[in-house]
């Protein structure tokens, strides 16, 4: 078969994964993509209709086959390595193709298999660099910002702008599609975006903007877009986030990396979806500067006697408090909550009162008792790491 001697030939003269397909397309007048195992176009020899980095418009089968997309028959192939799908080979208008050449496809694919993998471990080593340069970044490892500067530019990155941090994760989802997804749906639409994947995690910082607020509705805006497309390919997939302060030199990034994670501990212990800004932290902000058995000792001099009550007694008056905030001192929604009548409530809220020796009515007392259900919930949170 000539093609796959002509494929060799570009392989062999470091010809990259467009090369290819374009030369296939040259061949036998089909359209040619290389696919990445969850759609993502790498290469396509009709660049216009399926652009690099963008998704294919259709669902490729499991384990490859045949499809129709606006009329015309297309067949994906996998790109396998033992049990590991590296992506597909998809010829769109597999009609055109002579039998032979689909007969032919398997030994098609391992050449494309061969180039996937060389043009992979360059950019895994361009990765590992950028890695490297952002943790850099994170951990302030900087003996300047001129150093920081330089080093950016070799990434096409303008660190002498003012930047923002976000830290997204995922809470329920596949973390292998969720890094591969996530990012390349971040820099569809913030192409400047300085991107690190950690786990089930993703930072990303973007150039601030100068307009006030700006800056903090362009990072809802990622984090809501996120969640929007990656639904459509992670069904029941969940997110959390994380922003830090704003700083305007990137030297201080570093300390927006740190809010920006306790923000999004803080939004998983309030079990609020969505992103939370540290800026938009109340009380607990205070709180985690202290240790846990700081924390502990502050909810037990506070809360610690209608704990032991509810022990020893089987009631319930700590939840009853914890409610109390939770729905803002709503006696109707709390009730609700409670299966009780209001004026049984207003009793049970007077009992608390009477067994912490405190006016529950106060505003001051309420901030108090609110500060200590936070304290004792971090408390628990960060002494199991």
């Amino acid at each position: 078969m000539d093609s796959l001697s002509g494929l060799m030939d570009l392989i062999i003269k470091g010809s990259n994964l467009d090369g290819l397909v374009r030369y296939l397309e040259a061949q036998y007048g089909a359209v040619f993509i290389i696919a990445n195992p969850w759609g993502r176009v790498l290469a396509a020899s009709d660049q216009a209709s399926f652009p690099g980095g963008s998704y294919l418009p259709f669902k490729l089968p499991v384990g490859g086959g045949e499809g129709v997309f606006q009329g015309e028959t297309y067949l994906a192939w996998p790109l396998q390595s033992g049990a590991i799908n590296h992506g597909y080979l998809v010829t769109l208008g597999a009609g055109k193709l002579p039998p032979r050449v689909v007969e032919n496809l398997d030994q098609v694919g391992k050449l494309f298999l061969l180039a996937l993998a060389r043009e992979q471990a360059v950019l895994a080593t361009e990765r590992r660099y950028r890695a490297d340069f952002i943790y850099d970044l994170l951990y302030n490892n900087f003996e300047s910002k001129e150093a920081l500067v330089a080093r950016g530019q070799l990434w096409g990155w303008d660190l002498n702008r003012p930047h923002a941090l976000m830290v997204v994760e995922l809470l329920a989802g596949p973390g292998e599609q969720f890094r591969e997804l996530a990012g390349a749906m971040v820099l569809e639409e913030q192409p400047q975006a300085i991107l690190l994947p950690r786990e089930r995690q993703l930072v990303i910082i973007i150039p601030s903007l100068e307009e006030k607020g700006a800056t903090a509705r362009r990072m809802q805006g990622i984090f809501n877009g996120l969640q929007q497309k990656l639904s459509r390919y992670l069904p029941g997939m969940r997110l959390a986030g994380g922003v830090g302060l704003f700083y305007p030199s990137t030297t201080d990034l570093y300390l927006s990396f740190q809010e920006a994670k306790i923000a999004l501990e803080i939004g998983k212990l309030r079990r609020e979806p969505g992103l939370v800004f540290f800026a938009g932290l109340g009380v607990e902000r205070l709180l985690y500067q202290l240790t846990p058995q700081q924390l502990e000792d502050y909810y037990q001099q506070t809360l610690g006697r209608l704990e032991d009550f509810d022990r020893e007694n089987g009631t319930s008056y700590l939840e009853v408090l914890e409610k109390f905030f939770q729905y803002n001192g709503d006696f109707q929604a709390i009730a609700r909550h409670f299966y009780l009548h209001p004026n049984t409530l207003r009793y049970r809220l007077q009992k608390i009162g009477e067994i912490l020796e405190v006016d529950v009515h106060s505003l001051e007392t309420q901030l108090d008792l609110l500060a200590a259900l936070k304290a004792g919930l971090l408390a628990r949170h960060r002494s199991r790491g």
